[in-house]
């Protein structure tokens, strides 16, 4: 990535750089709300954080944007002129937009950067969560992206608690008993956008933040269906008690953690509906009975029978005995169901999308921009035709009936 020519990084929203004497930047599509960067030393001061943040060293920058080092600690000093050539070539490098250069993220991006509890751990999985979140607050702001605030529960002490939680939040969505078969729709609708992007291996699993009264969250596509899903609902359950990573949290962080996972168990495999899946298929074999709570509610085979042992329908020994060997897809085939998988990368919010596109076609997003707030999940080519507004069509449409 940060190999790439300058001319192959997408310039967000069509960004329009400016150079005045001072070297203040300004970039059409920025978030009026955020602060904007206006003087050199500010511009400098955000080239030094991303490089830093890349683990580039001022050298290195150099040689990747043809400049030499001293150029390079002039610009982080502010005591010299960024062209917008340049800003473009460090952007590449930097594998950052280049908006970032010249506005502030959220401030809640900023408090999660700067949280030794969650800031820093993965840098793929942080940049791509400060990008979404930026956006977001574009789109919030322009008054393209719909919101309202939710709710806030309680956080949940006990494995009572997150299992009564889980139920709330269940019957907060309207849901059935049953299984969740589309958990990306279902977190929007309690005010959750969730995106998910293939990071890499290395790259943990998932990260939250809260943009205005939305949830942003992004979960790691390259790991498995029932992985992503099982992330999604722990991020859920962040987002339905206001802790997204507080850093003094209620509990210990490791216990807020341990009892936002049980929500998410809970939430995922509700109590009354697994153990209806385990007598159904309990007199074939206690692993098809298994398998069958796996491939029902779309989760991986050890959050299954994990679950199976925290209801007390398995025990410590038998669920040690299923998870020692891996569920097999001759199983999922000897089962007679099929496996669906979810958050397949890239993949966006239907809502989200939908006020995306309604956005282009009302002209008030470019092709650029509308492909990238869509994370890849369509190309220029694919976006919809937009019709030609015509002097004679505009007076049509403004007549008035009698």
């Amino acid at each position: 990535m940060s190999g790439r020519s300058a001319a192959a990084v997408p310039r967000r929203g069509g960004t329009r750089l400016l150079q005045s004497q001072d070297s203040a930047m300004m970039c059409d599509n920025r978030t009026m709300g955020q602060a904007v960067i206006r003087t050199q030393a500010d511009l400098g001061r955000r080239i030094a954080q991303a490089r830093e943040d890349s683990g580039k060293t001022q050298s290195e920058l150099a040689d990747l944007v043809g400049l030499d080092r001293t150029a390079v600690v002039r610009l982080e000093a502010g005591n010299r002129k960024v062209s917008a050539t340049e800003l473009v070539a460090i952007a590449s490098a930097l594998e950052r937009p280049i908006d970032w250069f010249v506005a502030e993220s959220p401030p809640a991006v900023i408090s999660r950067r700067q949280s030794s509890a969650v800031g820093g751990l993965s840098r793929r999985l942080d940049l791509a969560l400060e990008n979404a979140a930026r956006d977001i607050a574009f789109l919030i702001e322009q008054g393209i992206l719909p919101h309202q605030g939710h709710a806030l529960n309680s956080a949940p002490q006990s494995f009572e608690d997150a299992e009564i939680l889980a139920r709330s939040v269940r019957t907060e969505a309207r849901l059935p008993e049953g299984p969740i078969h589309d958990l990306q729709v279902v977190c929007e609708q309690l005010g959750l956008l969730a995106f998910s992007l293939a990071l890499g291996p290395d790259s943990g699993d998932a990260a939250y933040v809260e943009v205005s009264d939305l949830g942003v969250a992004v979960v790691n596509g390259t790991t498995d269906s029932g992985r992503r899903r099982f992330s999604l609902a722990h991020e859920l359950g962040h987002h339905v008690v206001g802790d997204a990573f507080e850093p003094e949290p209620r509990l210990g962080a490791s216990e807020t953690e341990r009892m936002l996972n049980v929500f998410a168990a809970h939430f995922l495999m509700p109590r009354s509906a697994v153990q209806n899946t385990w007598d159904e298929f309990r007199s074939g074999s206690a692993r098809l009975a298994a398998t069958a709570v796996a491939v029902r509610f779309r989760v991986s085979w050890s959050a299954a029978c994990n679950q199976l042992r925290d209801l007390g329908i398995i025990d410590g020994r038998e669920r040690g005995l299923l998870v020692e060997d891996d569920l097999r897809k001759g199983e999922v085939l000897e089962l007679g169901e099929r496996w669906v998988p979810e958050l397949e990368p890239p993949s966006v919010p239907p809502g989200y999308a939908q006020a995306v596109v309604n956005a282009y076609r009302a002209r008030r997003l470019t092709r650029v921009r509308t492909v990238e707030l869509l994370h890849g999940t369509v190309n220029e080519s694919e976006l919809p035709a937009i019709e030609e507004t015509t002097l004679e069509r505009l007076r049509r449409e403004l007549e008035v009936e009698p």
